[in-house]
């Protein structure tokens, strides 16, 4: 899977994944700030933007403009909100690469940031707000974060609350841009089908003569955590939704690769060491995950579950046998093997989208210090021990560096406090 990188004067990076076998493009801006580079009075405003920046631009004055223009050519337009990234992408027939182009950079250097608009959204956003928090197998992870990184713009909610949404105003919304949409805090990505010189000639007309422009730095994590963390979320529920989460690695850390690979065994599947311990064997769960996710300074491995109420206290104890076992007892060649293949069939499944496929070196071009091919991770997979997988379990799964997050029908935190002990 080749790429082309270069970055222009002003600092705008341009990531290239041809596709000799697509007949699709698309564009995507990957923009360099999200949810952890905000004020806490902005807290929201970069997930607001997201849905903002398509209603209206100076070329394309209202959202109906810009819908029928995508709609005219069968293309499909989306944008989404991290912790440290806000994108906007557009996809369709490569000959109408021009338009698409066109829009999407005109919504970056020239949105309205229409008033009536940004009332009208408001009311939107909150109702998204609320989707989330009624919805516990998403918001129980929001919860952990917040309780990771107490205080600290890591934490917060990426949607923001409805209180601080409710008062954003056009001159925020500049502001913000200003400080964070600069060239040099974007990457272009573009891939599938497309004539490279025609992509150049937009590139100059729309971005190469663009200044240089310093951008706001984002704030590193501060939270240095000493002991063990629960937070519980009453809610009348008929299921009880937990999530783990444990200090981990940034994202530029070698240690990554065995990590991941401890997250394949533990919860990477169905027949992960979690699944089938909570759910095969017990029957206590529905859902049962685990994962190793990255930040630029920090990193988080998570476990999560979605249990019957009544039997939260031995999930959580099992899993906590689950994880003393995997610290304790080397994992089997055959069972690494099995995490191996597991990590590489997926990740190539993933990867014959071309959207999947640019986001991959976005991502990477963003913040890695090298970019790495499929190929490559696959060498790094291949390359982890056993040993090194029971070494970064008894690393990650201490006491200190855990934090629960709880929500069903429970009023007290003391008893899951004595259970995350036991980890």
């Amino acid at each position: 899977m080749k790429y082309h990188k270069r970055i222009l004067k002003n600092g705008l990076t341009i990531i290239e994944v041809p596709s000799n076998d697509a007949e699709s493009v698309v564009v995507d801006f990957f923009v360099k700030t999200g949810s952890r580079s905000e004020t806490a009075k902005e807290n929201g405003i970069s997930h607001f933007l997201e849905h903002f920046l398509f209603k209206g631009t100076t070329k394309f004055p209202t959202t109906m403009e810009i819908t029928e223009l995508i709609d005219g050519i069968g293309g499909e337009m989306n944008a989404n909100t991290g912790k440290e990234h806000t994108q906007y992408f557009i996809k369709g027939r490569h000959v109408h690469l021009p338009i698409i182009f066109e829009i999407l950079t005109d919504m970056l250097q020239n949105p309205l940031l229409d008033p009536v608009e940004l009332e009208r959204e408001k009311g939107v956003i909150v109702e998204e707000i609320n989707m989330y928090k009624d919805n516990p197998r998403i918001n129980v992870g929001n919860i952990l974060e917040d309780e990771m990184w107490k205080g600290d713009p890591l934490g917060r909610d990426i949607s923001g609350t409805p209180d601080v949404v409710k008062k954003f105003t056009p001159k925020m919304f500049s502001s913000y841009m200003e400080r964070n949409y600069q060239p040099g805090n974007i990457v272009l990505g573009i891939s599938g089908k497309y004539d490279r010189p025609a992509l150049n000639r937009l590139i100059t007309k729309y971005w190469a003569k663009l200044p240089a422009k310093k951008w706001q730095a984002w704030p590193k994590a501060k939270d240095t955590q000493k002991k063990p963390r629960v937070r519980t979320e009453y809610k009348k529920t008929e299921q009880a939704h937990f999530n783990i989460g444990f200090k981990a690695y940034d994202v530029n850390d070698k240690r990554n690769a065995p990590a991941t690979v401890l997250a394949a065994i533990l919860g990477g599947g169905m027949s992960s060491r979690l699944f089938v311990e909570i759910r095969e064997r017990r029957g206590l769960a529905y859902y049962v995950r685990a994962g190793n996710s990255q930040y630029q300074d920090t990193g988080v491995f998570d476990i999560s579950a979605g249990v019957r109420v009544t039997n939260i206290e031995e999930a959580l104890k099992v899993t906590s046998e689950v994880l003393k076992d995997i610290k304790s007892i080397p994992v089997t060649e055959r069972e690494l093997g099995k995490a191996k293949a597991y990590l590489k069939g997926r990740t190539t499944l993933y990867l014959e989208d071309n959207q999947a496929r640019l986001d991959w070196y976005l991502e990477q071009a963003a913040f890695k210090k090298n970019i790495r091919t499929p190929e490559e991770i696959f060498k790094e997979i291949d390359a982890v021990t056993s040993a090194q997988v029971r070494r970064i379990a008894q690393e990650i799964f201490q006491p200190n560096k855990a934090t629960l997050a709880v929500i069903g029908p429970y009023r007290s935190d003391k008893s899951f406090l004595k259970l995350i002990n036991r980890f």
